[in-house]
This record gives structure tokens, sequence and C-alpha cells, in this order.
């Protein structure tokens, strides 16, 4: 027979699976309908759970919306990191990364549209992707490779210019080339003059 001490955790780790199931089932849908035309239905349909399993996790689809967000640009993170470790260069490392975000919202374009617009966007931002560019800015510092002044600001600077590539793109305002050329200019802020940046964007990107 389980001891007491047994039982919280299964039913917390059934708990974990009804969450999960809910928000990679409203990631789906709203990949193919759009988030203004799923509904709460949708979700637990795709999921096979019920309303009361859904409102035990989530209080409305506003609340699941920024939960699926924050899931994937956590593991957008967590790609780019795997993606970029093998690059000796730092500041290839770097364009890299951020290619991957502008193609990622590119290629899947309701999510691009629902990152812009959300009021959440920013936090999201910082929580899954801006803490791992700070690693990787202090550890270019350190190693002599990139000169900066201030970490904070210079976050600030290429985070919102990668939302703005990203908006000139879905927009059809930028085209490929004009994104490789924001990237090269947004890469100047670690130290590297604008001529050997557009030379690193030229070269091809390996993504995901």
């Amino acid at each position: 027979m389980p001891s007491p001490e047994q039982k919280p955790n299964r039913s917390s780790r059934r708990r974990e699976r009804s969450r999960a199931a809910l928000i990679d089932a409203a990631r789906e849908m709203m990949s193919v309908k759009g988030v203004d035309a799923t509904t709460i239905a949708d979700i637990t349909e795709a999921a096979d759970l019920g309303f009361g399993t859904f409102y035990n996790h989530f209080k409305s689809k506003d609340e699941i919306v920024a939960a699926a967000m924050s899931v994937m640009v956590e593991r957008l993170g967590d790609e780019i990191d795997q993606l970029i470790l093998p690059i000796k260069d730092p500041f290839f490392a770097q364009v890299v990364a951020w290619h991957q975000v502008i193609e990622l919202a590119t290629t899947e374009p309701i999510w691009g549209w629902f990152v812009l617009r959300s009021s959440q966007t920013l936090s999201m931002m910082n929580e899954g992707l801006m803490h791992r560019f700070r690693r990787d800015v202090e550890a270019a510092m350190v190693a002599g490779k990139f000169k900066v002044n201030d970490v904070d600001v210079v976050a600030s600077l290429i985070g919102a210019g990668v939302l703005s590539l990203v908006n000139g793109r879905l927009s059809g305002v930028l085209g490929d080339e004009q994104v490789k050329e924001g990237l090269a200019l947004l890469i100047t802020h670690l130290g590297i003059s604008a001529e050997k940046a557009r030379k690193l964007v030229a070269q091809p990107i390996p993504t995901m």
C-alpha cells in the first residue's frame, strides 16, 4: 500500500501531465485556427480533458495562451543553446541565435503576431531568452571578445531590435537580406564593426 508521502507525488505528477497536455493542445489548436478563433472547448477536446480540469489549471483562455507562449519561448531557448553550442565565434553565435527567433516567427506567423501583440512579450523574452543572452555576453566579455559597457542596455536594444525585425518580416516590409542587415547592425552593439558583422551574416546561418 502506498505511503501517505507517495500519494501527493502521484497526484502532482498527474496534475503536471494534465497541465502539459492542455498547453500542448492550446498551442496546436492556435497554430491551426489562430488565437482568437480557438475556444476553450477546442483545447479541452484536443487534450481529451474536461472543462473542470481546464479551470483547475487556468482562469481563462488568455492565461493558457500566455502559458503556451512561455513554454514555447523556453523550449526555443533550450534549442538555440544546443544549436550555438559548437559555434566558436561568439559574434556569429549571437547572429545564429537571433536569426532563429525571427525564423520561428516567420514560419509560424500566428505565433509571431501573438508575440508582437502580447502585453507579456517582454517578460517572456526576459525569462526564456534574455537571461541566456546576458549569460553568453558576460562569458564573452570575460574572454575579452565582446566590448560592452552596460549589458542591460545592450540586451534591451537587441531585444527590441529583434522584435522590430520580426514585425518588419511579418508585415512584408523587410525581406530576408534586409533582416540580415538588421542583425548585422544589432550585433555591432557587442563591439564588432559593421563591416565584420556584415561578413558574418553573409555566411550560411544554421537553423534548427
